[in-house]
């Protein structure tokens, strides 16, 4: 699969596709001024910048490595397509002042206890609280792009985002102290050679830490 990258003047949310009668396709993806022409041909790229070129001012960035802060690498090799997003992660965790703390094995520790008695319940807590930028580190970019391990994580320390308490924060920066030993980490798409021995997918629901209900 072939991806180039393009930026153009005018703004636009969407994605457009066109399927031909031989199964070939062409997806073309707009966030903004952010543009990518996806297809299993590169001729078939070509044939669409035609038509784009005369009807946009477009800059034609070539052949896709990021897009929207995710960086994407290719092992033709192993016919594996990688998204990543070591670049904004690192100046998340400078924003934070997190990029010198010592990296954790663990996104939540076990001796972080989470519930609402760990809110403020003084003046003093409310007052020390109110310069600590919790809804701004709470919502991670990172999660929703390339990062679906943390969301549950993610998702534990955000039920407090109203009254947070010193020990919630702690946590949070936990989860960023553990974000800065896995920067290299991302989303693998790929070609799965299926065996019965293989793990399809897993799910834990057991919500018995859960200490508020």
């Amino acid at each position: 699969m072939i991806g180039h990258a393009y930026s153009r003047s005018e703004y636009d949310n969407c994605v457009y596709h066109r399927k031909f009668s031989d199964g070939s396709f062409v997806y073309l993806p707009l966030y903004i001024d952010d543009m990518l022409i996806v297809a299993h041909d590169i001729s078939l790229i070509n044939e669409s910048k035609a038509p784009l070129n005369s009807e946009f001012e477009m800059k034609d960035l070539g052949r896709a490595k990021k897009i929207l802060g995710m960086e994407i690498h290719r092992d033709r090799q192993a016919q594996k397509l990688i998204l990543s997003q070591k670049n904004y992660i690192n100046r998340v965790l400078q924003r934070f002042n997190i990029d010198k703390s010592k990296r954790v094995s663990t996104s939540l520790a076990p001796h972080f206890k989470m519930s609402s008695d760990l809110c403020s319940q003084s003046e003093e807590e409310n007052e020390q609280m109110s310069h600590v930028p919790y809804l701004s580190a709470i919502f991670m970019y990172a999660v929703v792009c390339t990062r679906p391990d943390l969301g549950h994580f993610v998702s534990v320390v955000s039920r407090y985002k109203s009254n947070p308490g010193n020990e919630h924060w702690q946590a949070v920066k936990g989860i960023f102290r553990f974000l800065k030993g896995t920067v290299d980490i991302g989303l693998v798409f790929g070609r799965p050679k299926m065996t019965h021995s293989n793990m399809v997918g897993y799910v834990d629901s057991n919500y018995a830490t859960d200490l508020d209900k």
